[in-house]
């Protein structure tokens, strides 16, 4: 009988801290730093011919501000590359304003070797015959 009572307490406690450790996870993969063998890009690199290894990343972080309708979008296949995941990070000067610009980032993997051209068009998606507003080209040697 004793021990009831303590599940419970232990319990309510794991409950009670279980969010927070949640959260702080999540906090901490969303300003997690790109690791050592990620390549990362951003708009000056626009037109680069760039090298990759089939255990890096390529990861390509572009200015963006979707509140006006723009978003980047990866067109046609860029086999080998394969994309990972896409996210949108509102600067920090700016955070939590309605309508604030930011940053678009692709995370991209190899999945063999080969040449690939990776082309990012930032565009609306309403907005058929009409060009992009800025397009992104590189074109990658997975070795």
């Amino acid at each position: 009988m004793r021990r009831l009572p303590a599940l419970i307490l232990l319990a309510t406690f794991a409950a009670g801290c279980a969010p927070a450790e949640i959260a702080q996870q999540s906090t901490n993969a969303a300003h997690a730093k790109p690791a050592s063998s990620d390549m990362v890009l951003s708009e000056s690199d626009n037109g680069r011919d760039v090298d990759l290894t089939t255990s890096g990343a390529l990861v390509v972080k572009l200015p963006s501000n979707p509140s006006t309708g723009y978003n980047w979008t990866v067109v046609g296949d860029p086999a080998p590359l394969k994309l990972q995941k896409s996210s949108f990070v509102h600067s920090k000067s700016k955070s939590g304003v309605v309508g604030s610009s930011g940053t678009a980032i692709f995370r991209l993997s190899a999945s063999s070797a080969g040449l690939a051209t990776l082309t990012l068009v930032y565009r609306r998606s309403w907005e058929y015959n009409v060009a992009p507003m800025k397009t992104f080209t590189v074109r990658v040697d997975v070795r």
